[in-house]
């Protein structure tokens, strides 16, 4: 908590505006890389202990994952979070426990020496700024303290609470319980769970002693925040081995919910609704110029164009990955890449394909079919902070807090239109009735004059500015508060 509030102040005094609570801040680390790393910090109306939850630090464990992905969205009363619901972004797309190696191995003493150690080192720092983690994982088998048969034993991981020790003593003479708490909410969440066979059982791994037979585990997230910043770090681990994914994430937030409880953070709990992915479209930036291709569809480009994957329209936010075969990387969002052949987008969501975009290398068909290019005509004409600029349709403009923006026109190549253009989400001061036409107005970039359902990135910081005519949309692009 105390380590938040000196973060907050350090923020305001830099930046001179301090942000009402509740809110949520999202960052995001090596962008349009395998290991594009998403952070969530959620602020609640009233300051307390802060939770970091992790998912998603082994690929292959869905549960965690996708349990971690709903509190992204949380909004609190009373306490903080900070969400990484896909750790390991990489290992995700590949449904693989790790790709480059275990990253739930890489939480050591020593520098960064590979690739994927660049996101333990964002970790742990936000591990600095917490009260008590919680590392999200699904598990082999069912835990059980004493031998029942191999899928239920004292060596299995699944449906269980874990603990490095039970009572824990930090360098600075601190000493954490970590065995009360742990059978507290497991106690709970076994109530909700009534079917014995799924029940969680606590699991302490010993793991400092020089005999235990988990020694691998002193290279784990939560030993690191244990012995490194004296916090409470739990292990909650689903079974891969439950019937199915809803039941995991289901067993998870149990969890999640029960030690919010314990340390004092009040939540709104989300609803275990997972929706089968779909792709709508892709927006590619052809030379700068954006164009808009449907699921399936083909691009036509010629040999040289410079493509870069500029948007993803989805059902889902978060867990989307685009994959230009041949080039980059496993995420080749917001890279730019020069054409010389045909190629091939696949877009996933985590590791399942969701639909694919063609690109043809072909002169001809490039320019015999400019209706790919559907937006790419349009400009709006705005004055940012009393200078003129151009902004292409499709295209984001990013502005401070605070800032100050004019909506001009809608230009056809160098024709202006005559429709009418609406920010949405903004709230004009002293405005009674609302036309739907926000040209000509200052519009002050803050966000409390935005209602937050009309944003469309999980800070609640961008909003589509919208030209339409007959119920049809022409054009838009999107403002960006950074």
């Amino acid at each position: 908590m105390k380590r938040l509030i000196i973060l907050a102040l350090i923020l305001t005094a830099l930046t001179g505006y301090t942000q009402e609570r509740p809110y949520t801040k999202m960052e995001t680390y090596f962008k349009g890389t395998n290991y594009e790393l998403s952070v969530y910090r959620i602020y609640g109306r009233r300051d307390g202990n802060t939770m970091f939850i992790l998912g998603g630090i082994q690929g292959d464990e869905p549960g965690g994952f996708l349990s971690a992905d709903l509190y992204s969205d949380l909004h609190l009363e009373q306490g903080n979070l900070i969400v990484i619901p896909r750790a390991n972004f990489k290992s995700v797309i590949l449904y693989d426990r790790g790709p480059d190696g275990d990253m739930n191995r890489r939480f050591l003493d020593k520098p960064e020496a590979v690739e994927m150690d660049k996101v333990v080192s964002v970790v742990k720092k936000l591990m600095s700024e917490s009260d008590v983690f919680l590392n999200l994982h699904d598990g082999w088998g069912f835990h059980n303290p004493v031998y029942i048969d191999n899928n239920r034993n004292p060596k299995k991981f699944g449906q269980s609470i874990i603990t490095d020790a039970d009572t824990y003593k930090c360098e600075n003479g601190k000493v954490l319980d970590l065995n009360t708490p742990a059978n507290k909410a497991m106690a709970e969440v076994n109530r909700k769970i009534n079917d014995d066979r799924y029940s969680l059982h606590y699991f302490n791994t010993d793991t400092a002693n020089p005999n235990t037979p988990f020694s691998d585990m002193r290279k784990t997230a939560t030993y690191y925040a244990l012995r490194k910043y004296c916090i409470p770090a739990y292990g909650i681990e689903s079974s891969k081995n439950l019937p199915s994914n809803e039941m995991k994430v289901l067993h998870h937030n149990y969890a999640v919910n029960e030690f919010m409880k314990i340390y004092g953070i009040v939540p709104e709990v989300p609803a275990v609704i997972i929706e089968k992915p779909a792709l709508d479209f892709a927006v590619i930036n052809v030379n700068n110029e954006p164009v808009k291709v449907d699921k399936n569809g083909t691009l036509y480009v010629k040999s040289g164009d410079v493509c870069e994957i500029a948007h993803i329209e989805s059902n889902y936010e978060r867990g989307i990955s685009a994959d230009l075969i041949g080039y980059g990387t496993l995420n080749d969002l917001n890279s730019k890449f020069m054409l010389k052949r045909d190629a091939v987008i696949v877009v996933r969501k985590d590791s399942k394909k969701i639909g694919i975009i063609n690109i043809s290398v072909d002169k001809t068909k490039a320019e015999a079919k400019p209706e790919v290019k559907a937006e790419s005509g349009y400009r709006f004409s705005i004055i940012h902070n009393g200078v003129s600029k151009m902004v292409s349709a499709g295209a984001v403009y990013d502005v401070a807090i605070g800032d100050k923006i004019e909506l001009k026109v809608l230009l056809a190549g160098s024709d202006e239109t005559p429709y009418k253009i609406n920010l949405k989400g903004y709230v004009a001061p002293n405005v009674i009735s609302n036309d739907g036409d926000d040209r000509n107005i200052e519009i002050d970039m803050n966000p409390k004059r935005f209602m937050t359902k009309y944003a469309e990135d999980d800070a609640k910081r961008m909003y589509p500015v919208v030209v339409g005519s007959g119920g049809s949309e022409i054009a838009k692009f999107w403002l960006r508060m950074k």
